[in-house]
């Protein structure tokens, strides 16, 4: 007797439970925001995708937390297990790097545009198209990998969301965080830090319609993209491009080899090194070089460039 008292206890509290739940649900989706009810209507043929995006996007300090642990931390996971999960992330949410003038042809498109990346481009199953709907809607947010970071690098604010209606979304759900920007404005800030050695990287995410959704300007010491390289895992494709020295014009400063974030810059008794497989073809070694002696030349072995003015397709 006693238990059946408590089978039908547990089950009282399981309707209750649920019952909790279902109505939570109901008053989420009767008051949901503007920006949330438009992301829906993205996804309202993938209701798993559009939960996938609304955590990612609202929470994504949460969301980048355990990515971040699990990364630095290999030693505590099966390596079959590591490298399964980091392949399977890499293929679902990625990068390519870009010149500075490639990010700025980015945030300075007129009108909506729809470009199909072929995996020459983009070396990734999934994720590869530019689809910018109203892609004069920008908003500026504080990246992620930073606030994760123990001691991040300044300033916070240096993360893009193109497009709707991704920005709206962010916009309304992460108020003290985000703002709206002007082309102007997000063309300064790309020349913001680009001045400070940064790596312009256009991230793509499944749950983003197979997208580009973002431009962030990346150090190597926050991140997890970067980080990513360091095990393995080739999130972050190369701009196409890499960086060739005029031995002749270099006065071997070393300027370049410290501002490079992917360690691919080394100096030797009287010339300076490139290791084309870790170069990304990012461009700051150039912009930091006294003499100008370093410039991007396409590399035809790598990923060719995201697109050039006659790629576009305007919808």
């Amino acid at each position: 007797m006693g238990a059946k008292a408590e089978k039908t206890k547990k089950r009282k509290w399981a309707i209750i439970g649920l019952a909790f739940l279902f109505a939570a649900c109901g008053w989420l989706f009767l008051n949901r925001k503007e920006s949330t009810r438009k992301l829906a209507t993205f996804h309202k043929r993938h209701p798993i995708s559009f939960l996938h995006i609304y955590g990612y996007l609202k929470w994504m300090p949460v969301y980048l937390r355990p990515i971040k642990y699990v990364l630095e931390h290999p030693k505590y996971f099966p390596r079959w297990l590591y490298n399964r999960a980091g392949n399977r992330l890499m293929q679902t949410h990625h990068s390519k790097v870009i010149t500075i003038d490639t990010a700025k042809q980015l945030i300075d498109i007129k009108e909506p545009i729809r470009v199909s990346n072929p995996e020459n481009v983009l070396p990734f199953e999934r994720a590869r198209d530019i689809i910018l709907d109203n892609p004069n809607s920008i908003a500026v947010m504080d990246c992620s990998c930073r606030q994760i970071s123990s001691n991040p690098c300044q300033p916070l604010d240096v993360c893009m969301v193109l497009g709707e209606p991704f920005v709206s979304f962010v916009v309304e759900h992460k108020k003290g965080r985000s703002r709206r920007v002007d082309v102007n404005e997000a063309l300064e800030i790309l020349e913001r830090e680009h001045k400070r050695g940064r790596v312009h990287t256009a991230w793509f995410k499944d749950v983003a319609g197979d997208r580009l959704y973002s431009i962030c300007n990346c150090c190597s010491c926050c991140c997890l993209g970067i980080k990513g390289l360091k095990h393995g895992f080739e999130v972050v494709a190369s701009s196409g491009y890499t960086a060739k020295v005029d031995n002749d014009t270099c006065t071997l400063c070393d300027t370049c080899r410290t501002a490079c974030q992917f360690e691919a810059i080394d100096i030797l008794v009287d010339s300076i090194y490139v290791n084309e497989d870790k170069c990304k073809g990012c461009g700051v070694c150039a912009e930091v070089c006294p003499t100008n002696a370093i410039s991007l030349h396409e590399d035809v072995k790598k990923p060719s460039p995201l697109f050039t003015h006659s790629s576009l397709t305007l919808n």
